[in-house]
């Protein structure tokens, strides 16, 4: 058992979501691919688990936000609103080998995570708790505007065009790709907002709202209120 001062990002379907059980299906195809792009960015890559949940370790602050930054997007390419809570806490999470030698998290951090995250009353989608007040006030922050866009899309209606803009393409090559005219995929863009959505998307990429403080070594993860 090698402990691991480290950024646990825990998804979780919300209720009223794991009743058709399609939520599920999508979490499972959608993790697949973004571990492809985050394998050297974590220490342990997006699992899935009880068929509702998801959590991976990740090296920094930063990385865990990337992480689950690409998941949100890779759902709602699928057709899937915002229907994940998110928890990013540091801990000093261990890594185990299970029954097939496989890592996993092992130790007593993260059902006391689970654990806390029942107990508090959350008003919205995202618990922060990074063990610097600061980090975790503008984060949330920042969480939260980019929320804010997302849940203004139509995502059943504009799956399509969305999936070509968060896959980094312009209003051009949208027009192209679905036959309509470039005026109606510009009023599209603006009106989903996507300029805004990738200067928040940016900011919350680049780590700018974080301050990666080292963390001792013998510190467990703390859940408390401040």
């Amino acid at each position: 058992m090698s402990p691991h001062i480290s950024y646990i990002v825990l998804g979780r379907i919300l209720k009223s979501e794991k009743i058709t059980g399609i939520a599920g299906r999508i979490l499972a195809e959608s993790i697949l691919s973004v571990n492809k792009r985050i394998k050297k960015r974590n220490l342990l890559p997006f699992k899935l688990t009880y068929g509702s949940e998801v959590s991976g370790l990740f090296h920094t602050s930063a990385d865990a936000i990337c992480a689950m930054i690409f998941l949100e997007e890779e759902l709602i390419q699928k057709g899937l609103g915002p229907v994940m809570h998110w928890s990013i806490c540091s801990g000093a999470f261990p890594t185990i080998k299970d029954e097939n030698k496989n890592p996993i998290i092992g130790g007593k951090e993260l059902p006391r995570l689970r654990e806390a995250l029942q107990k508090e009353k959350l008003k919205n989608r995202f618990f922060i708790k990074t063990g610097d007040r600061v980090d975790d006030f503008y984060l949330l922050h920042g969480l939260c505007l980019w929320d804010f866009v997302i849940n203004n899309w139509n995502i059943k209606r504009d799956k399509e065009i969305l999936t070509l803009y968060l896959d980094g393409y312009d209003y051009k090559f949208a027009a192209e790709a679905l036959n309509i005219a470039r005026p109606q995929t510009w009023r599209k863009y603006r009106s989903l907002q996507m300029q805004e959505y990738f200067s928040i998307r940016e900011i919350l990429l680049s780590g700018r709202l974080l301050t990666e403080n080292a963390v001792s070594t013998d510190i467990s993860l703390q859940i408390s209120k401040p």
